[in-house]
């Protein structure tokens, strides 16, 4: 198992048993995918975009965040 992977579980497992909250800053989509429950887009220092996970990647309503999905997340 890569390193991020073990990163990662141990983050979610954290989470759940602590009953956290967390804040990810990442441009990888594939991982705010897996870790969270809620998304913020930003372009230019800017939110153009929030809702939930699977909302935001799976139907975004902004040009920008169309662009990131089509061109980050396999169809």
């Amino acid at each position: 198992m890569s390193v991020q992977a073990r990163l990662l579980d141990l983050l979610r497992s954290l989470v759940a048993e602590l009953n956290l909250a967390v804040v990810i800053v990442t441009h990888d989509l594939a991982v705010a995918r897996l870790l969270s429950h809620r998304v913020m887009v930003m372009k230019g220092g800017r939110v153009i975009e929030t809702g939930l996970t699977d909302q935001v990647l799976d139907d975004p309503r902004e040009p920008y965040t169309q662009l990131l999905v089509s061109s980050i997340l396999p169809p």
